[in-house]
Formats: structure tokens, sequence, C-alpha cells
């Protein structure tokens, strides 16, 4: 069974398709959104790719969204990047389910970046194959508590991993001079709490000694610091040059999103 049939046939109630045939369908779908009492429709076409996948994309007399915006997620073209890998052979039927599921996540997000001109910061993805680099990331920095603050540096600037990075080797495989600080910032605590500086901003209640600064060499997570950022100057250097690559093209920038790499590009 190709993906498209599997997707026609474990269809959600809030899918009505219209027109369907082997490889193509044109459909109008309508999933609940939070805070809203009429439910929202999108027309959206939905095709078949030489590679066995599924793409997905407003019809063009129906759009509601940018033609194109990387910082929503719209390819060139008008196809919808899902989640990564949103595009590959559709297996089974709870494959199927996670791609409708998908579909209806993003069209939520979609709302969201309409009204707030940024995508929602749980939802953030990189491009391309950046997303690989952060899917890592997040594997490891979810067991320390720290996927919050991956996120926030990576879509809103803020926090450690939005800084200067620390120098790494030409190869990306090697973060050098270990005898610089931690570039989370943390500092020794005192007593008790000594064993815990990595885990708290504040020292005991009414401590007033200076704290020095935790060095890379002595961290105790080290190992998955360095890693994260051997990776993130990887993510940024692929999104650079995604971003390098539409500019070469004369991609316009659909002005609807704050931080769009592209919207400078806007004033020139």
């Amino acid at each position: 069974m190709n993906s498209l049939r599997l997707l026609f046939e474990n269809c959600p109630i809030w899918v009505e398709i219209q027109n369907k045939s082997s490889d193509h369908a044109t459909l109008v779908v309508a999933p609940s959104l939070a805070g809203s009492v009429d439910p929202v429709h999108y027309c959206l076409d939905l095709a078949l790719t030489d590679k066995g996948g599924v793409t997905v994309r407003e019809q063009p007399k129906h759009r509601r969204f940018p033609e194109f915006c990387m910082e929503r997620h719209i390819n060139p073209g008008g196809t919808f990047c899902l989640e990564y890998g949103s595009e590959d052979r559709l297996g089974d039927i709870d494959a199927a389910n996670r791609w409708w599921s998908s579909l209806e996540t993003f069209l939520h997000n979609q709302e969201y970046a309409a009204k707030h001109g940024e995508w929602p910061l749980a939802a953030g993805l990189s491009h391309g194959e950046a997303a690989i680099e952060q899917l890592a990331m997040e594997e490891l920095a979810k067991p320390l508590g720290w996927t919050d603050e991956l996120l926030g540096g990576m879509f809103r600037s803020r926090g450690w991993l939005a800084q200067k990075l620390p120098r790494a080797t030409k190869k990306l495989d090697r973060v050098v001079n270990a005898r610089s600080p931690c570039p989370r910032g943390c500092t020794w605590k005192h007593k008790s709490l000594r064993k815990n500086s990595c885990e708290t901003d504040s020292c005991e209640t009414g401590c007033r000694k200076p704290h020095k600064p935790v060095l890379r060499a002595n961290c105790p997570n080290r190992q998955i610091i360095e890693e994260i950022v051997l990776r993130e100057h990887r993510r940024r250097a692929i999104e650079a040059a995604i971003v390098a690559d539409l500019r070469e093209k004369k991609t316009q920038c659909c002005g609807t999103m704050k931080n769009c790499p592209l919207r400078e590009d806007m004033a020139g």
C-alpha cells in the first residue's frame, strides 16, 4: 500500500477528501484550535513523491500562509516541513496517524506564528540537516533538564548557547582550551552546595563570598557540554549555508516573522 492510500484509509474526522487518485489528493481540513470557537478550514494538496512519501501544501487559490517562509517551515514551492523526515515513505498505520498528528500540530503552529511573529518555542526545529544536530543535542540535554535553555538559545537568542561558543578544531571534532570557564557560566558554590554548583545559580543563604567560575576541565558535565558545543557549531554552519543559498537565489522574506535571517534583506 502506498503512503497516500495509507493516509486516505486512516484520516481523522477533521479531514474531508474532495478528490483523490493514486498519487494526488485535494482536501479540506478543519482541526479544532485552542481558544477558537469555530474551526479554521485549510484547503490542501497532497502528492505522492518519487521516493514514496507524501508532500502537503496549500491550494494556491485558498492560501492562508506565505508561499515560502523558512521560519514557518514552508519550503520553496510551498510544501510544508511538518517535522524532520515528514516526506519519508509511510510504512504502517502508526506512521500514518503520526503524519496526521504532525499536520494538525503544524497548522496550530502556523496560527501561533501569524499572531506572535515567531514559531512556538517547544516546536522549534532547525532547518534541513541541522535538525539532526538539534535533536541529538536535545537527547544529551534532557536528562540534565537543559532542554529549555537549549531551545531558548537556538530560537530566542537568549542564554549561553546564543553567545559566542568555545573554540573548536577546524574539523569540529574537539573543543579546545579546557582551562576556560564552562560556557554555561557556572560558578563554584560553598560548603554543602559545592557538589551542586552546576545545578543552582545561588549559594547558601547569606553567602557573600566571591564565586570562582567552573573551568570546563573541572565541569562534572564536561563531556556533554563539549558534545553540545560541537553540535551547535555544526548546526549553525548548516543553517548559515541554507540562508546563504536562499540569498544567492534572491529568495524573498515574507515579512511575517520577527527573527527571520532573510528579513534584513528587505531593507536592501
